[in-house]
């Protein structure tokens, strides 16, 4: 492999399973390449969920100065500064936005049938002001009744065919193993490598994206076009053996 000038990794079922923390693993490596290159997340969970689950796993030495995190499907960006996690935007949803788009899941919900007869372990709907989810089986779903459930894809085809006309302003992507993630039209993982090849003053094709659904219609695919380098993974430890030939790579 060659060595990339920045590398950026989806979370969900790429770093690690869905609501599960890093890997030890993972997290010396990720910090062992900071200290070389600048990295990125950027993912469908919220920052809060990044902060829960990701940085409390990374070793006290880490340089949080090279780390980018991207949540909401890159409606926000947040960098490390003396003064802690600062957000540099955030692409927020109209009040008008917001509320056609929940009206337009629940109803979406309830005339497609989705989740008629299927189980719930929490909230189905994750509603923030960059971002809203439709959360198949709910948010605290295992992992094994996720992988099951929709496989193909073809529920939430449905639901999304049904969103498509009534939310025409706005992004809406399947992504992950149940979830469906709505966003302000345009923001997306490809505007987030764009904003951060431009940020970093390169070229996307100087970087790679480490995605578990880089495959046609996946939820990682977007950043295809942008032209940058891309490894698609079948989960966190095959993406745990990238982190290490990135290591041997850049001589970290």
């Amino acid at each position: 492999m060659k060595c990339p000038r920045a590398a950026i990794f989806d979370l969900d079922n790429t770093l690690a399973e869905s609501f599960t923390p890093l890997s030890v693993e993972t997290a010396r490596g990720l910090s062992r390449l900071l200290g070389t290159l600048p990295l990125a997340i950027m993912s469908g969970a919220s920052f809060e969920r990044m902060q829960r689950y990701v940085l409390p796993t990374l070793p006290s030495e880490t340089k949080l100065g090279r780390l980018y995190l991207f949540p909401d499907t890159c409606a926000r960006c947040f960098v490390w500064n003396d003064r802690g996690w600062v957000e540099t935007y955030n692409s927020t949803f109209t009040s008008e936005q917001y509320d056609r788009a929940i009206r337009a899941l629940a109803d979406g919900m309830e005339k497609t049938g989705i989740v008629k007869d299927a189980p719930e372990w929490g909230d189905r709907i994750l509603a923030r002001d960059s971002q809203i989810t439709f959360a198949g089986l709910g948010v605290d779903a295992p992992a094994d009744k996720k992988v099951v459930w929709d496989p193909d894809r073809v529920k939430r085809t449905e639901l999304k065919a049904f969103l498509d006309p009534l939310l025409p302003d706005l992004d809406i992507r399947i992504s992950s193993r149940t979830a469906i993630d709505i966003t302000k039209r345009g923001v997306d993982k490809a505007s987030g490598v764009r904003w951060l090849a431009e940020k970093l003053g390169l070229e996307p094709r100087e970087m790679l994206f480490v995605g578990d659904d880089l495959k046609d219609g996946g939820n990682d695919a977007m950043v295809v076009p942008t032209g940058i380098r891309t490894r698609q993974v079948s989960g966190p430890s095959e993406t745990a053996e990238v982190i290490e030939e990135l290591i041997r790579a850049c001589n970290v």
